[in-house]
């Protein structure tokens, strides 16, 4: 497999944990029984899990800033977590060109939710992309 299928793993996994609040582990473990990824996808996709879940309260509140008038418990549960996916590549993933990171997410919402997604996804990651850069020339 490659990054591509790799991320809709994390996506995926991600999305079923703030559905079901399962034991991260556990549920890593399981989702990992169930699909076909190579050691480096897994790795990929643990890191992704485990990130995302640390640095929750932080990618939330880059979320809610970006978001101006949708609140979190506005933002659908598919979209919140492509969102937190790509803003955790954005943020804390230097290996990742956040135009990837972007793209991606626009594509997952666009696969996993509706075609109109696709235009909001991008439009608050261009937002969280711009609150970050603005941040790095301070």
């Amino acid at each position: 497999m490659g990054r591509k299928e790799a991320r809709d793993g994390a996506f995926k996994m991600l999305y079923q944990l703030d559905i079901n609040s399962n034991n991260k582990e556990d549920a890593l473990n399981a989702f990992f029984e169930e699909y076909n990824f190579t050691s480096a996808d897994k790795s990929y996709i643990t890191e992704i899990v485990n990130g995302v879940h640390d640095k929750i309260d932080e990618i939330d509140s880059i979320l809610s800033s970006a978001s101006k008038s949708w609140t979190l418990s506005r933002i659908s549960k598919i979209e919140k977590a492509i969102l937190r996916l790509a803003i955790y590549e954005i943020y804390f993933r230097e290996d990742i060109p956040d135009s990837i990171s972007i793209y991606e997410a626009v594509e997952l919402s666009k696969m996993y939710d509706s075609p109109k997604a696709g235009g909001f996804v991008n439009g608050l990651l261009r937002g969280v992309l711009r609150k970050k850069e603005g941040e790095n020339e301070n």
